[in-house]
């Protein structure tokens, strides 16, 4: 594929206003050592930068990162790679977020490219003829997607899981710990994070989604109606617990992170999850004031149970 350099029109306007803090990520997919030269000179400038990745095995786990804002994938790759791509892609059950865009020569047949629409690709653009065409539509796909972005960040109710968003986690934190302030009661905030992945073992972004789904699932089914559940990222959950002392919300994150060490010794769950605890229980002015240590000191809880092995629960009372 020889590229020349394309005098862009709409990505001009579209990549500037889709980029207020800083130039779009776009990860590049090829085993070709050529085509990410030429896609540098077709893109250059501060609006866009390439992410260069060569295995075509972790594909997947690219449309599962946040931080990519396009994903260019070079069709070229053996027909085998490209199989598994489609088999990864149908096995997320659902179009990427992330605009996913084929790149072929004039020797693909046509055949190949509708098969690729079908897998979940955005589109496929030929290369060089379409290289204008390709610097247009990525321009304008980074708006979209920067500007969903834009809005979902905005929303209290994460679309996947249907629990709260950060956004919205912490605003009901903030409204229970001025409960707690008028009630004396207690409060417990339990985060919950995936283990880190042994040595030698591989989880891919399909295992990694329904791994996603299943627990999201159990937290849904078997928290108390008036725990409120939060995903503060790709699994990492946060429930908060009203009327709990901390020894009940030991007791909650101990059934959570027993019953993902069960599952994966069933082979349900790939991996398991550990718990940090934080509560408050009566006055506690400081908390109070800042309802944000709560949160911190059950994310560093959460790091000491990680670093103490699998499925494990560590404690810190609330207290910075």
């Amino acid at each position: 594929m020889a590229l020349g350099k394309v005098q862009e029109r709409i990505p001009f306007d579209a990549a500037a206003a889709a980029s207020p803090h800083g130039p779009a990520t776009v990860a590049v997919l090829t085993t070709d050592d050529v085509l990410p030269q030429e896609l540098a000179v077709l893109l250059e400038g501060d609006r866009y930068r390439l992410a260069l990745h060569g295995c075509p095995e972790s594909f997947c786990d690219f449309l599962s990162d946040r931080y990519s804002d396009a994903v260019l994938l070079d069709l070229r790759l053996p027909a085998r790679a490209r199989s598994e791509i489609g088999r990864r892609l149908r096995a997320l059950g659902r179009r990427s977020a992330v605009p996913l865009i084929g790149l072929c020569d004039a020797d693909m047949p046509s055949e190949a490219r509708v098969l690729a629409l079908g897998d979940g690709f955005w589109d496929v653009v030929e290369l060089p003829a379409g290289a204008a065409e390709l610097a247009a539509k990525l321009g304008t796909w980074v708006w979209l997607k920067r500007d969903v972005d834009a809005l979902q960040s905005e929303t209290l109710l994460d679309a996947e899981t249907g629990h709260y968003t950060v956004r919205g986690i912490k605003r009901r934190l903030r409204e229970l710990i001025a409960l707690v302030h008028r009630t004396n009661d207690a409060l417990s905030c339990v985060v919950f994070g995936v283990d880190r992945v042994p040595d030698g073992v591989h989880v891919d972004a399909g295992t990694a989604l329904e791994l996603e789904r299943k627990f999201s699932l159990v937290l849904h089914q078997q928290t108390r109606n008036s725990d409120i559940v939060g995903r503060l990222e790709r699994l990492k959950y946060m429930v908060l617990a009203p009327n709990t002392p901390p020894e009940g919300g030991v007791r909650l994150a101990e059934r959570f992170t027993s019953f993902s060490l069960s599952r994966r010794v069933d082979g349900d769950f790939p991996l398991t999850f550990s718990a940090g605890v934080a509560a408050v229980e009566g006055q506690n002015g400081q908390v109070e004031a800042c309802p944000e240590l709560l949160l911190a000191a059950a994310g560093r809880a959460l790091n000491e149970a990680r670093a103490a092995g699998v499925a494990q629960v560590a404690v810190a009372w609330g207290t910075a």
